[in-house]
C-alpha cells in the first residue's frame, strides 16, 4: 500500500514537472507554428551591408488576419527585401513568407519604432514590397529601403562588388497610387499648385526648416500636413 501511494505521488510530481516545462516552452513552439518561412542562407561577403540593421532588433510582425507576434528578434534585408526573424526555440534564422504579412516594426537602437507595411507597387519592377512609413495619413510618405549589389572600384572592394544603398521615396494614397520624390526642396514643391507653393515656402521659412536630408524632409512634410496645405496628387 505504501509503495503504491509512493508511486502515485511520484507520477503526479513527474506529470506536474512535464506540464510546467510544456507551459514554459509553449510560447516558443507557438511562434514556430504561427510564423511560416524558410531558413535564411547567408549572402556573399562584399563591402557594405545588405541589411538595414546588422544585429537583430526587438520587433513585431502582423499577419493579414490581424494576428500579431511581439517581442521577437527581427532583421530587415534591404538587399532581398525580406524580413528575417531569429527563432529562439530552433536557434535558427527564418525568412518570413512575405505574402503572409501585413506589416512589421522594429525598435531601433535609439528606441524609435520604425513601421514597415507590405504593399503592392505598380510602377517599374512591380510586385510586393516592404515600405517604411515615414509619415502616415490620407497621403503617406514612404521609403523603399533597397540595397543593390553593384560593381565598384577595386580599391574600395577587392572583389569589385559592393552593397550600396539605393533608397527611393514616394507619396502614396490608396486611390491615387504612388508618386516618386527626391529629397530636395524643388521635388517637394512640385507636388503643390503655384499658390500653395508660396504657402509651403512660408511654413518652412517660419519654422527655419532647410531640406538637406531625410530627417529634414520628413519634418517639412509633417509641417505641411499640420497646416493642411493641399497636395497636388
Amino acid at each position: 500500500m505504501i509503495n503504491r501511494t509512493f508511486s502515485i505521488i511520484t507520477l503526479f510530481v513527474l506529470f506536474a514537472a512535464t506540464s510546467l516545462t510544456a507551459q514554459e516552452e509553449s510560447p516558443k513552439d507557438m511562434n514556430a507554428q504561427i510564423i511560416k518561412g524558410k531558413g535564411f542562407i547567408s549572402y556573399p561577403s562584399y563591402s557594405g551591408s545588405p541589411f538595414l540593421n546588422t544585429k537583430f532588433l526587438k520587433g513585431e510582425i502582423e499577419f493579414l488576419d490581424g494576428t500579431k507576434v511581439k517581442n521577437i528578434g527581427l532583421r530587415y534585408s534591404s538587399y532581398r527585401d525580406e524580413i528575417i526573424y531569429f527563432n529562439d526555440y530552433l536557434s535558427a534564422q527564418i525568412v518570413v513568407d512575405k505574402i503572409s504579412l501585413k506589416a512589421f516594426s522594429l525598435n531601433d537602437i535609439n528606441g524609435t519604432k520604425r513601421i514597415f507595411r507590405r504593399q503592392n507597387y505598380d510602377g517599374f519592377l512591380t510586385g510586393e514590397r516592404y515600405f517604411e512609413v515615414l509619415s502616415d495619413g490620407r497621403i503617406s510618405l514612404l521609403a523603399y529601403r533597397k540595397v543593390d549589389l553593384e560593381t565598384c572600384d577595386p580599391s574600395y572592394s577587392k572583389l569589385g562588388l559592393a552593397y550600396k544603398q539605393s533608397y527611393s521615396y514616394y507619396i502614396f494614397a490608396p486611390d491615387k497610387g504612388y508618386a516618386i520624390l527626391k529629397l530636395n526642396r524643388n521635388s517637394l514643391l512640385s507636388k503643390f499648385d503655384k499658390p500653395n507653393q508660396k504657402l509651403v515656402r512660408k511654413v518652412l521659412r517660419k519654422n527655419g526648416v532647410m531640406i538637406t536630408d531625410e530627417a529634414s524632409f520628413v519634418l517639412a512634410w509633417n509641417l505641411i500636413k499640420e497646416n493642411e496645405i493641399p497636395v497636388n496628387f
